[in-house]
């Protein structure tokens, strides 16, 4: 999916967030902003993805980090991990435990700094039990899950990995047999998962943890590693977390993808054909793009 002038507008909206994330004074705010403007006045057909990986290194370097987000991430963490234990009682009690794991997944990918709209994560754990996918191919998936050997979740923000992780372990209780791996961001982008945070909870404890190499917000497989790619090849299913993941794979003619986010912006919701808000668990390719 290529930027649209939302987009632009988000990524410069971005900018400004870090530095009010990062408390920066007011000049240095100023040139995080500047720096920005001028990026994105440059950028032409690409994937938002792909914007966000050339934009988040300049603002980095106003400051001297390359991981801009680090603190906001830990604390992202903690307030996972406060809701978890409840979290995993209603998943335990559900009457389906798979499908409950599946909604706290998604409830997690409110966390995400990356878009216009921000949700509360608590107020998403109360509700969405009883929300239903507004693109629901949950039903193929499980049906295909019953004949796969492998699966492999494509990860996206911080925090939400902590749902995640319990998704895996629901899954290995479901199909002791399933091989599962866990794909995370080659380096620090936005606040997206990388080996450090999914390590720091475990989640190579439940499945196969692995670099995939990009220093993308998304998927893009120009920028994964050979031997990801090589790995990759070989799943037998794939869930792909979050907007940025979909933004890169939408047109990826690949029936292994299911995309499982929370619409957090106007443009996905008219591209996928929901409403801002709406959940989604959709087979890679059922676009109803309004552009």
């Amino acid at each position: 999916m290529n930027l649209k002038s939302d987009c632009l507008s988000c990524l410069l909206n971005q900018s400004l967030r870090v530095a009010k994330n990062l408390n920066l004074d007011e000049a240095t705010a100023k040139t995080m902003v500047q720096v920005a403007s001028n990026a994105i006045a440059q950028y032409g057909e690409m994937s938002p993805p792909m914007a966000a990986a050339d934009l988040y290194p300049k603002l980095g370097a106003v400051i001297g980090s390359d991981d801009v987000y680090k603190e906001v991430k830990a604390l992202s963490t903690i307030e996972a991990m406060k809701l978890l234990p409840n979290v995993q009682q209603t998943v335990k009690a559900s009457s389906n435990p798979l499908k409950g794991a599946i909604k706290s997944a998604v409830a997690g990918n409110v966390i995400d700094f990356a878009t216009p709209n921000q949700f509360d994560l608590t107020t998403e754990f109360e509700k969405v039990f009883q929300t239903p996918f507004s693109l629901d191919d949950e039903a193929e998936f499980l049906t295909r899950l019953l004949t796969a050997n492998s699966l492999m979740i494509v990860g996206d923000n911080v925090g939400e990995h902590v749902f995640d992780k319990l998704l895996l372990e629901v899954l290995n209780e479901t199909y002791p047999t399933l091989d599962l791996y866990y794909a995370v961001r080659g380096k620090p982008i936005i606040n997206d998962v990388t080996l450090i945070e999914a390590k720091a909870i475990g989640i190579d404890q439940v499945a196969n943890l692995v670099d995939s190499g990009i220093d993308t917000p998304g998927l893009a497989y120009t920028c994964a590693s050979e031997a990801f790619m090589k790995l990759y090849n070989t799943m037998d299913l794939i869930i792909a977390k979050g907007m940025g993941n979909y933004e890169c794979l939408e047109g990826v003619n690949d029936p292994r993808i299911f995309h499982l986010f929370k619409v957090k912006c106007d443009v996905v919701a008219n591209d996928v054909g929901a409403t801002l808000g709406d959940l989604v668990f959709m087979k890679n390719g059922k676009i109803n793009s309004q552009f």
